[in-house]
């Protein structure tokens, strides 16, 4: 879904570029990044980043260049959030406040540092324009970052848990790798470590 996103032109509608602010567009290719997250972990999440930066790249590398850092800091965020959650289970809502804040300020952060490196790069501006231009990117990553998390998060949601048990989805993931394994392998770490 991120490839498609990225690789069907629709200006206005899947890109919708933001005035005023060199070369950043809102997208919604970084929602299914964020519901791969959500269903198949950190891992996974990592190779929809690496898809939807090689889906750019081929077209437009400059924009992969700053696309593929900026999804990979709100997906960090994420992880955080997960981490920090991991004994607190709150309800939906207040989980996805927790991951929206994280990835929010992660993406915020990273990219407000990482523009000010790519931009002398990719736009010949001297170090102290790319650290005036990167401020003004933030609130933009932020809204970018919103998008991706709170509609990625609702339609990860959205799925019935019954069909998200039966593919193995969330919490259900780790649990079908480990009922996927032989049941002998088990008791062949148990016997080397006596």
């Amino acid at each position: 879904m991120a490839i498609v996103l990225e690789i069907v032109p629709w200006p206005g509608v899947l890109d919708i570029p933001v005035p005023g602010v060199l070369g950043f567009n809102i997208n919604w290719s970084g929602i299914p990044v964020v519901m791969v997250f959500f269903g198949l972990g950190f891992a996974y999440s990592l190779i929809s980043v690496g898809a939807m930066w090689a889906a750019i790249a081929y077209r437009n590398f400059t924009g992969a260049a700053f696309k593929g850092p900026a999804e990979l800091f709100t997906v960090l965020g994420l992880v955080v959030a997960k981490l920090a959650m991991a004994k607190w289970k709150p309800g939906r809502k207040l989980s996805l406040a927790a991951y929206t804040v994280t990835a929010c300020l992660f993406r915020a952060v990273g990219m407000y540092f990482t523009n000010i490196q790519l931009l002398p790069v990719f736009y010949g501006m001297p170090i102290e324009v790319a650290a005036v231009a990167s401020t003004l990117y933030v609130p933009w990553n932020i809204v970018q970052a919103i998008i991706n998390v709170v509609l990625g998060g609702l339609l990860y949601f959205a799925i019935p848990e019954r069909l998200a048990t039966e593919a193995g989805l969330g919490d259900q993931a780790d649990r079908r790798i480990i009922e996927e394994l032989p049941p002998d392998t088990a008791d062949e770490g148990a016997h080397a470590e006596q």
